[in-house]
């Protein structure tokens, strides 16, 4: 099989053939991808920003979004069949597994030694057949396939977004969303059909074709943001200073969920934030309630707002998506020939 990997010791991205998948015990599903999607983490992966190959290799084979269908199940496989699609969950347990991942909680590993496909010390999914547990698997509604790709950043966004209902001390009902990328305006989506009043910050001009489709959910849409006044603010620009910037300017009890900000400077308000209650709380990766909650939303999205979100392009083109610059798409999706030569 030919796929796009990251080569550690040459510092480069390339295509490069690669051993098919095989079983290694009875729980093991084989599934032929059938899409691929690209996203800000793989491009920073591409700089050689971040990641690491597998123990003992050189080369990590790229991609943690993606949709399958599923081509061989092991003899121990219960929940899923033949023919069924699926979207692979990213990260793996630690071992041995620390308190969080024996609770299948290893979106909250705390020993650090968890490993990502596609991203930390485990090849990803751009390329032709993978196989994975079965417990690593999500399975894919016949009437979602189209939009499945989608479920795995969505899972992302409902992860923060049950986090901060959790955390608010009142009844929050209007939301701010920072950043217009594929999290954020996922994030807005779901928060939208929940019944919040939701707002969303970006720097993209006003009539670019993101506003418009949050324009038509009735979501709102600021390019300039002039008041940060909300219950629940989902970061989701990778902007420290953004972040910093509204922290000063929350309501009282507000909660401010962080998913992307990277390292920045600036002044905290802590007393302010105590005297207000208020909460700011990180958030990454996603556990299977976030999973099933995405499909469950996805469900209830309106079908031509999600769909507006990708743009389809040929697998061939992979390697020009993730190390140019980022396409005009909220979500970039490479679709596999079949077979792929």
């Amino acid at each position: 099989m030919r796929a796009l990997a990251l080569d550690f010791e040459s510092r480069s991205l390339g295509w490069r053939g690669i051993n098919d998948p095989e079983f290694v015990d009875g729980r093991d599903v084989l599934f032929r991808v059938h899409e691929v999607g690209v996203c800000g983490t793989d491009r920073a992966l591409a700089a050689f920003r971040l990641g690491r190959p597998p123990e003992g290799e050189a080369h990590l084979v790229l991609g943690h979004e993606a949709l399958g269908q599923i081509l061989e199940v092991g003899r121990a496989v219960e929940s899923l069949n033949k023919g069924d699609w699926v979207v692979p969950t990213v990260r793996r347990a630690c071992r041995p597994p620390c308190a969080s991942c024996r609770r299948r909680r290893r979106d909250l590993c705390i020993s650090g030694r968890y490993t990502e496909r596609g991203i930390l010390g485990a090849h990803g999914y751009f390329t032709e057949r993978a196989v994975d547990r079965e417990d690593d698997l999500v399975r894919v509604p016949p009437g979602l396939i189209d939009l499945g790709i989608l479920i795995e950043p969505l899972s992302v966004a409902e992860k923060a977004i049950a986090r901060a209902i959790s955390v608010h001390e009142g009844e929050p009902r209007s939301a701010l969303v920072l950043g217009a990328g594929p999290i954020g305006m996922l994030t807005a989506m779901a928060l939208n059909v929940r019944g919040y009043e939701v707002r969303v910050h970006s720097r993209e001009p006003a009539n670019h074709p993101r506003a418009a489709l949050l324009a038509a959910q009735n979501i709102g849409y600021e390019p300039v943001l002039t008041d940060a006044r909300a219950d629940i603010i989902i970061e989701a620009t990778g902007s420290a200073e953004l972040a910093l910037a509204v922290l000063g300017k929350m309501t009282p009890l507000a909660v401010m969920v962080v998913l992307g900000a990277d390292e920045g400077t600036g002044s905290v308000p802590f007393l302010r934030m105590i005297l207000n209650n208020q909460t700011i709380v990180g958030s990454v990766n996603a556990d299977a309630g976030a999973f099933r909650a995405a499909v469950e939303d996805l469900a209830r999205f309106d079908r031509r707002a999600a769909a507006g979100l990708i743009s389809r392009i040929r697998f061939s083109d992979l390697e020009r998506s993730v190390a140019g610059p980022p396409l005009a798409a909220a979500k970039v999706v490479h679709v596999l020939p079949d077979p792929l030569h």
